[in-house]
């Protein structure tokens, strides 16, 4: 049968068909993909079950096995091919460096381990995949922590420093509105007073705001130095600034200002002097805030330096195969969106095949039994078919699914498998029914039936082969939907529950989403995206190539 396949026009016609020939090398590639995942997963089952060997630990062989989809391999949120991050982030996922690292040593100190092999045992259970702690001796990795500790401690008082100087920026701006409704003549000497009284209130907030600046800065100007960090200099931030502060006005004068804006209750205020005194207090904020945000970023560097030398990225095939998995980003798990996207793959060409294949099957032989027998075999089948498409299919999918709610098989592919074999055979069914219809009446079956072949041969030998090309259509259309109804129902959370799948991805991805994070549902959606298309694609060509009414 493949070799009258292989010399059909429609085969030519299909090999002559460079988009269908592209789609066949992308499925190819993740078929590829699906079995060796499933070769690895079968391997390391039969090793662990005689105790030979586990591929676990093996950088490439064991890289794509299903516990590996769950293993934390760093931070959260890291960015996909290495995209820049802000740096509240960057500090997030230095700090969750360190805290883990940290945590490691506190255990060793608390059980007052100091066998190097016990020592060794212990680190590598707070490793990330490949990325381990520094093999250091435990002096110096304990240096190395204090490092780190005093670094983001210079990073936290400098993000207490910046919170000041915004607070104040924004205080010293709300001051400047109310002062500016005070200097016209007053329609209410009432809402003057009240006004004045606002303004007054601003002034002295923004004043206490500086003061707190000022001294926190100042504070913080030998911790830098030690830090081998730039100091603060407000002689020179002043000195530097683009716009220099009126003359006569400082920002120890808004203690006097916010005094003569409280008295003046009864007519227009002359607001130069205030005005004047808190351009100069911004002035001299926005310097320090300056400073402070570029002493924040070299801050910032040297604690990344600083949690490096505590858990370094590999190097070698290590290295190779850590930054392959971070390449796309960590979902808020800490886990390789990649790995999980690749693995998934796997997921999606088992549902599809094997529920295509099974329903091509039995749709086969029900329709091709229905048209070749008739009578009650024929409205047996038209009978069930009819009623299961009375249901709308989403409904039966959800309630065949809901089936297994409790039992050992709730949240595996069993459900998957059972809800989509029972649905999807109808559309086959249909088909190769109207084809045997044509098929049975043709000369080379009757003679067949002339010759004194029982029916059943007739009917295995003669019709069903012949309706091939119609199977593979079908295949590829069911799989399509196959692979779309499997990411529909995990994501509405009756499908896929353990493990990795797209429908998983997607639905985890919601909370990322919201806050700008799209590498989790985008490498979702285009590993879906390329599967999908390349088999519609090979189904239209299929379609060309095969069906009567199109080959030419």
């Amino acid at each position: 049968m493949l070799n009258a396949l292989r010399r059909s026009r429609g085969y030519g016609k299909l090999r002559r068909n460079r988009p269908a020939v592209v789609a066949l090398w992308i499925i190819a590639a993740y078929f590829a993909v699906a079995g060796w995942i499933f070769v690895t997963e079968w391997a390391d089952w039969a090793g662990e079950r005689t105790g030979a060997f586990r591929l676990g630990g093996v950088p490439v062989l064991g890289a794509m096995l299903p516990d590996r989809t769950l293993d934390r391999v760093g931070p959260r949120w890291l960015s996909a091919f290495g995209v820049p991050q802000g740096p509240q982030r960057r500090e997030d996922q230095a700090d969750f460096v360190f805290k883990r690292v940290d945590a490691a040593l506190a255990e060793l100190d608390r059980l007052a381990v100091t066998d190097p092999r016990l020592v060794e045992t212990a680190l590598a259970q707070h490793a990330l995949a490949e990325r381990r702690i520094a093999p250091v001796p435990l002096p110096e990795l304990r240096a190395r922590r204090d490092a780190a500790r005093a670094a983001f401690a210079t990073l936290d008082a400098l993000k207490r420093s910046l919170s000041l100087g915004t607070t104040l920026l924004q205080q010293l701006d709300s001051a400047r509105l109310r002062l500016g409704a005070l200097g016209a003549p007053p329609a209410d000497p009432a809402d003057h007073a009240q006004a004045a009284g606002l303004a007054a209130d601003a002034i002295e907030d923004a004043m206490f705001s500086l003061e707190d600046l000022l001294g926190d800065s100042a504070g913080l100007t030998g911790l830098l130095s030690n830090a081998g960090l730039p100091g603060l200099d407000p002689a020179a931030i002043a000195a530097g600034l683009a716009r220099q502060p009126p003359a006569g006005a400082a920002p120890a004068d808004l203690q006097g200002h916010a005094d003569t804006v409280r008295q003046a209750s009864a007519g227009a205020l002359d607001t130069g002097p205030a005005r004047a005194a808190l351009s100069a207090a911004e002035s001299m904020a926005q310097g320090h805030t300056a400073v402070l945000a570029g002493a924040r970023a070299a801050a910032l560097d040297q604690a990344a330096r600083s949690v490096e030398g505590l858990m370094p990225v590999p190097a070698g095939l290590d290295g190779l195969v850590y930054r392959l998995r971070v390449l796309l980003g960590t979902d808020a798990q800490g886990r390789s969106i990649l790995l999980r996207s690749v693995y998934s793959a796997k997921v999606a060409v088992q549902v599809g095949v094997v529920t295509a294949v099974v329903s091509v099957l039995v749709g086969a032989l029900l329709g091709a039994a229905a048209a070749f027998f008739g009578g009650w075999v024929d409205n047996a089948v038209q009978w069930l078919y009819s009623t299961f498409s009375s249901i709308p299919n989403l409904v039966l999918l959800v309630v065949l699914a809901f089936m297994f709610t409790g039992t050992p098989a709730e949240g595996t592919l069993i459900p998957i498998y059972a809800a989509f074999c029972l649905t999807f055979w109808i559309g086959p069914c249909r088909v190769i029914r109207g084809e045997t219809l044509k098929i049975k009446e043709l000369e080379y079956v009757q003679a067949a039936r002339a010759l004194g072949f029982s029916r059943v041969s007739v009917l295995l030998r003669q019709v069903i082969p012949n309706t091939t090309h119609l199977m593979f259509i079908s295949f590829s259309l069911l799989f399509i939907n196959a692979v779309k109804s499997e990411v529909v129902l995990t994501f509405l959370g009756i499908g896929l529950k353990n493990g990795a799948s797209w429908g998983l991805m997607i639905s985890q991805s919601g909370a990322e989403v919201v806050i700008g994070l799209f590498w989790q549902i985008g490498a979702a959606t285009a590993f879906m995206v390329a599967l999908v298309l390349a088999f519609n694609v090979l189904s239209d060509a299929l379609q060309d190539a095969f069906d009567p009414r199109h080959v030419g």
